[in-house]
């Protein structure tokens, strides 16, 4: 009888020990572990149309490119290099009226390696919702969370600059009708929690560019920030180059450079992306579903932004958006054909960021 008790007692110390030991860890890993479980319940973080690498693959057999520039290089990588594209079924954000309402319509745009993450933005195609950054993890390829940004910016392009730790994004200066480019300060989205704010991140910079019809694709390199817009009209790729101040990471508008790109007209109006590395210029290039995208490489000049003739044009699946460097030798690639408002259109599909290997891409 005594023995019994003794060891009823010991149950009840142990439960109260475990209870407490929960409590002090939940105290201590919110973040690492609650908020993200409560996070990923506001959106999806499965694949959009293929249940599994394999069946991507499958349908993109006719591109034989990505097999042997795509996947292959990056066999023994994370889901062959390859992230899920989150939240093109539901994702939680804002609506008109800056209530939380779930979005069936985003559509993604822009691409970018910031640190530790996979940023995507994505805008409502509906233009009923805020526009959002998806962050991903860039070691495991998991979701880890939205951010919810302040409108409903078209982001068709964003940037890191990894000295001051800026994510730019293409914006818009509605008034009057130009571009705009707007940073975030990366600090500021690593604390930022949609699920506990309820509120659009603000930007921390913002600035009008009237000098550009539209900010239609964008990058950073070198400490410059490349924002254009490519024109049929006469033939040329206009893009305003413009120096990054050292000191507080905004814009030297007062150091303003015109790059233009004269006798190339393959990719006109319908240029998505711009990216640039030491050695390379990559442009990406889409005109609706039924037409294949464009991957355009050219070597780098010192008189212009880029020669008349690629090195090499590399034929993508239809909707090809933003291009974005690794930095070891690797091109994140960006459709928008998932989305829901493109993917009974009946052209190829692609519901990840794919990586692609540009010397296999070179010597194809």
């Amino acid at each position: 009888m005594k023995s019994a008790q003794n060891k009823e007692e010991f149950m009840n110390q142990f439960s109260k020990a475990a209870l407490s030991a929960t409590v002090a860890l939940s105290m201590i890993v919110p973040s690492a572990i609650y908020a993200q479980e409560q996070d990923t319940e506001n959106v999806n973080t499965n694949a959009a149309i293929y249940k599994t690498l394999e069946q991507q693959q499958n349908a993109l057999s006719a591109y034989p490119i990505l097999t042997q520039a795509g996947f292959e290089p990056y066999s023994d990588e994370t889901e062959k290099g390859t992230y899920v594209i989150p939240g093109l079924d539901s994702t939680l954000t804002l609506d008109d009226q800056d209530k939380v309402e779930s979005c069936d319509s985003m559509t993604p745009q822009g691409v970018a390696m910031a640190d530790d993450y996979i940023l995507i933005s994505a805008y409502c195609h509906e233009h009923e919702h805020h526009s959002v950054l998806y962050v991903l993890s860039r070691n495991t390829h998991e979701y880890v969370k939205t951010i919810v940004l302040d409108g409903k910016p078209h982001a068709g392009s964003i940037a890191y600059d990894p000295i001051a730790r800026n994510v730019w994004i293409a914006t818009k200066d509605h008034k009057n009708d130009t571009g705009s480019a707007s940073f975030i300060k990366l600090a500021n989205l690593d604390t930022y929690d949609f699920t506990k704010d309820k509120a659009p991140l603000k930007y921390d910079y913002s600035i009008d560019l009237p000098q550009l019809r539209d900010d239609s694709f964008m990058t950073c390199y070198n400490r410059q920030l490349y924002c254009g817009y490519f024109s049929k009209h006469d033939n040329s790729v206009k893009t305003y180059i413009y120096d990054i101040n050292e000191a507080d990471g905004k814009l030297d508008t007062t150091k303003r450079h015109v790059a233009k790109a004269y006798g190339f007209d393959k990719i006109g109006d319908n240029c998505q992306g711009i990216a640039i590395d030491d050695k390379h210029i990559y442009l990406s290039s889409s005109d609706g579903p039924k037409s294949n995208s464009t991957l355009s490489i050219f070597e780098k000049s010192e008189h212009s932004l880029l020669t008349s003739n690629a090195q090499k044009n590399v034929t993508l699946p239809p909707r090809l958006e933003q291009i974005y460097p690794t930095g070891n030798g690797g091109l994140l690639t960006m459709y928008e054909s998932a989305s829901s408002a493109y993917r009974d259109e009946g052209s190829t599909i692609v519901d990840r960021v794919v990586t692609m290997n540009i010397e296999d891409m070179l010597k194809n």
